[in-house]
């Protein structure tokens, strides 16, 4: 039977209010900022179809790790102080269950996290290979991000706290409210009633220092100074891992600032700076592109300045840019225009092109994250006040 025009409007609209209410539900259900990961229901994430489903998965990753002995564990390429730390601290906390845990990354580390208990035991490889009964992969946004190969043969539990990670592992744990991979860890040590030692503390307060800039960044939540002063309690030296993490540069890193310094350019709304690390750089002062963490936060620390781009070369017409930001802007939207991804004020690419194309390119996205807008045309975005180094 036909039904009128009226009724039609009529039905869909009483849908459409229906599926509002219910989405005003679970917002409310999940407005609290320990339950905020529930929002991603209305991404399509599975993990989050109930308000329940987030303490299931973790019962159930508790459980996996009480029925098995041997496991492996990584996290995403070129690995960070959360990374690290995350990965360290769940190894050592398996360990304290009598399990065995094996850490596996692609990179080395960078020369400020050599302090880290039980770093030397991290194996740098290409692939992983032998009998383990699950892998912990963690801060990743697929299998991929790891750079290992075989990781597809294991039984994969999937930790992270990007606000966009999908559901790829056998077991999900995703929480986007955790400022840091290292907070979820520090759950799970304490829903495991594993008490926590010196080295696991430490290894999650760098976890949770470097992931939320040293408590400085809009992810810094009450839990996590919570969490932080029970790392300290327990046996974290707050002022040592500083210490250790912030200061102890070595003498090729301060050359090459300086090089990368008389590269800023502030762009044409002067909202927007930028600077460039090429190889050229790097031969000429010896540094590692392993010694660059944090040096995207010299152009963003500029008054007047709230979205700042690192723009290192990889290769021949290919750049790795970190994108750092302040207040409400999401460069985590520009990356993954780039097919690349990360959190609201810390993100990350990878884009092709010569310099000049790739710096307007990733320029011309962050002006139109700035305006809201996609009506900027690409001549606007190439303007630039001249690089410091050309004053005077």
């Amino acid at each position: 039977m036909s039904t009128s025009p009226e009724l039609r409007k009529r039905t869909f609209f009483c849908i459409q209010l229906e599926l509002g209410l219910r989405k005003w539900l679970v917002y409310k259900l999940v407005s609290n900022e320990e339950d905020h990961a529930l929002s991603l229901l209305f991404l399509g994430n599975p993990l989050y179809r109930n308000p329940e489903r987030r303490l299931k998965t973790l019962d159930e990753i508790i459980r996996f790790i009480q029925d098995h002995e041997r496991f492996a564990i990584t996290a995403h390429a070129r690995p960070d102080g959360d990374a690290l730390g995350s990965e360290l601290g769940l190894a050592l906390t398996l360990e304290k269950l009598g399990k065995s845990a094996t850490v596996f990354n692609s990179d080395p580390h960078p020369r400020p996290y050599q302090c880290l208990p039980g770093i030397e035991k991290i194996r740098v490889t290409d692939s992983v290979e032998g009998s383990y009964d699950g892998l912990f992969i963690l801060e990743c946004n697929d299998l991929k991000r790891a750079n290992l190969r075989g990781l597809e043969e294991y039984f994969v539990i999937n930790i992270d706290h990007h606000p966009k990670t999908a559901p790829f592992g056998d077991l999900n744990w995703l929480d986007s409210s955790a400022a840091a991979v290292g907070e979820m860890i520090y759950d799970l040590t304490q829903a495991l009633s594993v008490d926590l030692t010196p080295e696991i503390a430490t290894n999650l307060y760098v976890a949770v220092v470097t992931d939320t800039g040293s408590f400085q960044y809009s992810n810094t939540r009450a839990k996590t100074f919570l969490i932080a002063g029970d790392l300290v309690k327990n046996g974290a030296d707050s002022a040592a891992i500083a210490q250790a993490v912030y200061m102890t540069r070595p003498h090729s890193r301060l050359q090459v600032l300086g090089l990368l310094l008389n590269t800023l350019e502030v762009h044409a709304s002067k909202r927007i700076a930028s600077i460039i690390l090429t190889q050229e750089m790097l031969a000429k002062t010896g540094a590692s592109a392993n010694d660059m963490e944090g040096i995207v936060d010299y152009p963003l620390s500029m008054e007047g300045i709230d979205l700042a781009a690192f723009f290192r070369e990889e290769g021949k017409d290919q750049f790795r840019v970190s994108l750092r930001s302040k207040n409400h802007y999401d460069v985590s939207s520009v990356a993954e225009h780039f097919g690349g991804g990360g959190h609201k004020n810390a993100a990350g690419l990878l884009v092709k092109g010569n310099l000049q194309e790739a710096v307007e390119k990733v320029v011309f996205e962050l002006d139109k994250l700035l305006d809201g807008t996609d009506e900027q045309s690409p001549a606007a975005a190439q303007q630039t006040i001249k690089p410091l180094a050309d004053d005077g």
